[in-house]
């Protein structure tokens, strides 16, 4: 079944005194284009993250968010060098001694002190990232995926309905062009009976025969019409296909108009320019649509 571009999948893990919470948001783009933004403390997962991503998602403008509540609290700690709080107290009343200065040390004054007070973040190591990480992400792409699959199927019965009008079309401009062949021929026979005198009809019955041939020829789309037949069969097949098709549905729509384009060049018949017209018409609705496709 088709998978549309566009989707969201959302998961959260949550622990005792923090939530992991993963966003996962993809929209058209002509190639795959990944960002990822992580906790700094998880930061060393993003490749992993980007190759978890890629397993699932070949195409699409891809934004994957990460965000740890309880960071701080949880994988850090204030911690107080009481020997360097010491050492300053130690100078601050020596100094107060040699200069004869009144007051006592503030401990406001004491903990603004430089290198007294320090935040040490405790670090997760790669693994242990990666255990509490990949639940959440596993599950957000589940979610993503599921909604990707459910447009792709709103998207490959519309298609499939579009490409049976274009295989229409081509049953009816085939069953047109001999009949837009033998009109000709019986407006030049009738038109040759009025001009031409009897000792010269079997010459330029001939010479008829040859112009006719050779409208024939020039007015034939068998091939073409054989073509985008075939197009619309493979157009079908990969609607089907269950995997990434976007670029291939993109050429063979190219294909598709050139086709069109040759038919509506060869025949000069108003019907057959019609269908031509209506077959361009649905090209141009498959591609908007086929834009969306991965």
């Amino acid at each position: 079944m088709l998978l549309s571009m566009t989707g969201y999948g959302r998961a959260e893990a949550r622990g005792e005194s923090r939530t992991l919470t993963v966003e996962i948001r993809s929209v058209n783009h002509r190639f795959g284009e990944i960002s990822i933004r992580l906790p700094k403390s998880l930061a060393v997962l993003e490749n992993r993250v980007r190759e978890r991503i890629q397993k699932e998602i070949s195409r699409g403008k891809i934004t994957c968010g990460v965000v740890l509540d309880g960071e701080s609290e949880e994988l850090g700690n204030l911690r107080i060098d009481e020997s360097l709080a010491s050492r300053y107290v130690t100078l601050f009343r020596e100094l107060k001694e040699k200069l004869g200065l009144p007051g006592e040390i503030e401990l406001a004054t004491l903990v603004g002190l430089p290198d007294v007070l320090t935040w040490e973040r405790d670090e997760l190591d790669e693994e242990s990232g990666w255990r509490l990480l990949e639940p959440p992400l596993r599950s957000a792409l589940d979610d993503l995926m599921q909604m990707k699959r459910r447009e792709g199927e709103i998207l490959a019965r519309d298609l499939g309905e579009r490409i049976r009008g274009i295989e229409s079309s081509v049953v009816r401009i085939e069953e047109r062009v001999p009949q837009v062949i033998d009109a000709v021929r019986r407006r030049l026979r009738d038109r040759l009976e009025e001009l031409l005198e009897d000792q010269e009809a079997e010459y330029s019955r001939l010479r008829l025969e040859a112009e006719i041939a050779l409208f024939a020829d020039r007015s034939d789309c068998t091939e073409e019409c054989v073509r985008l037949r075939a197009h619309c069969q493979q157009f079908a097949e990969l609607i089907r296909a269950g995997k990434p098709v976007g670029r291939k549905l993109n050429f063979l729509l190219q294909e598709m108009n050139r086709e069109a384009n040759t038919i509506g060049s060869k025949s000069l018949d108003v019907d057959i320019a019609r269908e031509v017209i209506g077959i361009k018409e649905e090209g141009e609705r498959l591609r908007e649509q086929v834009a969306n496709i991965e």
